[in-house]
């Protein structure tokens, strides 16, 4: 029955370590862990089908599946990334200096990132409600706290992180 109050901490976590990987400076191999990927009809983050490696001046992306080295491609270009593919079975990323318009790039992928937790911990709270009302006991208002809570801990999360690249 309150498997829901776990579950929103864990779309909190989720967010807080996805976030982790962004550092301010610079650009990381656990910010390109964080963007998605279309593959077999599924959004899966780049984490989920490739690993991911610094190298000198360089990030690389090695798929699991050589076949969704396009997308990975096509999905880092579209977020204005300097990615391409080394080889069929590698891609690169360049890092270059980040300028100031690069960082607000990354301040609206971390806004985007506290968006989809924030519907994850909404959808949460729809199921809880539901449930609820079906087994008629329980209470509506610690649904409600807790997703409050775990929303301001995503608000939270997002303006320090916000903080930290914008300076």
């Amino acid at each position: 029955m309150n498997d829901w109050a776990g579950r929103m901490s864990k779309s909190v976590r989720l967010l807080a370590e996805q976030l982790a990987g962004i550092r301010p400076g610079a650009l990381s191999p656990g910010f390109i862990e964080t963007f998605r990927v279309a593959s077999q009809g599924r959004s899966l983050s780049i984490r989920q089908v490739a690993t991911v490696a610094h190298r000198g001046d360089r990030i690389t992306i090695s798929p699991f599946d050589r076949s969704i080295v396009p997308a990975i491609v096509r999905s880092l270009v579209e977020a204005r990334l300097n990615a391409y593919a080394l080889d069929p079975a590698t891609i690169c990323v360049t890092i270059p200096p980040i300028s100031g318009e690069q960082r607000a790039e990354f301040a609206r992928h971390v806004k985007k990132l506290g968006e989809e937790a924030k519907v994850a911990v909404r959808a949460i709270r729809q199921e809880a409600r539901k449930q609820i009302e079906a087994r008629g006991r329980g209470s509506q208002r610690a649904v409600q706290e807790a997703t409050d809570a775990a929303v301001a801990d995503i608000d939270r999360l997002v303006q320090g992180k916000i903080a930290a690249l914008i300076s």
